[in-house]
């Protein structure tokens, strides 16, 4: 009896971790190698669509209007590094 009621005590508290894990996360974003801000994507999300959200955010406006992107660096899940030059 006691056996039973600790094993239903224990499926209560066990959570699956399908549930506990996240499905955003959090993209540092760097310009010319230094860190500029920090964008929420979820979690899968490629290049194309990091680099889409960084052009519609107004913060990195100042940071990339008036320049060329010459590269873009992007480590899935990690980090999205873009390379600019400003235009002559």
């Amino acid at each position: 009896m006691l056996a039973i009621s600790i094993s239903q005590w224990l499926k209560c508290i066990l959570a699956e971790e399908q549930y506990l894990k996240d499905d955003m996360i959090v993209l540092p974003i760097q310009i010319n190698g230094k860190t500029r801000g920090k964008l929420q994507l979820r979690e899968g999300s490629g290049e194309d669509e990091a680099f889409a959200a960084v052009v519609q955010d107004k913060h990195f406006e100042k940071y990339l209007s008036g320049h060329t992107v010459r590269k873009r660096i992007y480590v899935p899940g990690r980090i999205l590094n873009i390379i600019v030059q400003q235009n002559k």
